[in-house]
């Protein structure tokens, strides 16, 4: 659980509120989201077609391993931000639930 995220101290209420903001959050964005990670897709897929090439130099190569471990983290980023979102205050009420 992020650092950031001290769960410990809030009252079931307090949890309960921030799991129903997660779920609403990503559920009204689901589309967006979504979006996005299509268009990150794309863009490996892209990538991916390119080194298909076999013309392609060293140079060029190692430029599309490159971008595709930039689009890679990025889509891994998103994914692990959004988890966190809906998971934490999930389990921080779990946590707390065992605790009492």
């Amino acid at each position: 659980m992020d650092a950031s995220f001290d769960y410990s101290r809030w009252s079931a209420l307090e949890l309960r509120r921030a799991e129903i903001t997660a779920r609403q959050f990503l559920t009204e964005k689901q589309q967006d989201i979504s979006r996005a990670f299509s268009s990150q897709c794309e863009a490996l897929e892209t990538l991916v077609a390119m080194l298909r090439d076999p013309d392609l130099t060293l140079e060029d190569r190692l430029d599309c391993f490159a971008r595709i471990a930039e689009v890679s983290e990025g889509i891994q980023d998103c994914a692990n931000g959004f988890f966190d979102l809906g998971s934490q205050p999930l389990v921080a009420r779990v946590l707390a639930t065992e605790n009492e």
